[in-house]
């Protein structure tokens, strides 16, 4: 029995992570991840402050929505802006090479987490469907999957339906 479309899927989305991850670097992917979540956090804190000042927009609400875009922008705009400069830095240093590396497997396991949550989705709905019963890496995250089940807190399982 070969690999069938699902199995290759699962290959290409990593690869494709591995890759992005290797050109972005580390610095690069973790900045992106600390931006979104900087960014999420520090809009949420510090838009009741800054919405006052928007006197330009008359609307309370608008003035809201305004704030928060701001702020989640100007974060990713000041991370994305750090990671610039560190990733210059290491260049300078010649070890552009480690963040590379470690970007490619930072990426791999970013998109192994993706894949992990979408094939949690998919066993839900399609367990019974030919292109799940066939694939040949589906039984290997299934056993990964039951040890995981260890380290999650019992409410979070319950949650999940795990």
């Amino acid at each position: 029995m070969g690999q069938n479309i699902f199995d290759l899927s699962i290959v290409l989305v990593l690869v494709f992570f591995a890759g992005r991850g290797f050109v972005r670097g580390f610095v690069g992917e973790m900045a992106g991840l600390v931006s979104l979540v900087g960014g999420f956090c520090a809009a949420h804190a510090w838009h009741p402050l800054l919405a006052p000042r928007l006197t330009a927009i008359s609307d309370p609400a608008w003035r809201g929505i305004a704030a928060c875009v701001l702020i989640f922008l100007g974060v990713i705009l000041l991370v994305s802006l750090l990671a610039r400069v560190l990733q210059k830095i290491l260049t300078f240093f010649f070890v552009a090479w480690a963040d590379k590396l470690a970007g490619g497997f930072t990426g791999l396991a970013k998109g192994a987490l993706l894949y992990a949550l979408a094939l949690l989705a998919l066993q839900n709905f399609f367990y019974n469907e030919p292109f799940m019963q066939q694939s040949r890496v589906l039984p290997y995250f299934n056993a990964l999957m039951e040890q995981a089940q260890g380290w999650l807190p019992q409410d979070m399982r319950a949650r999940l339906g795990i």
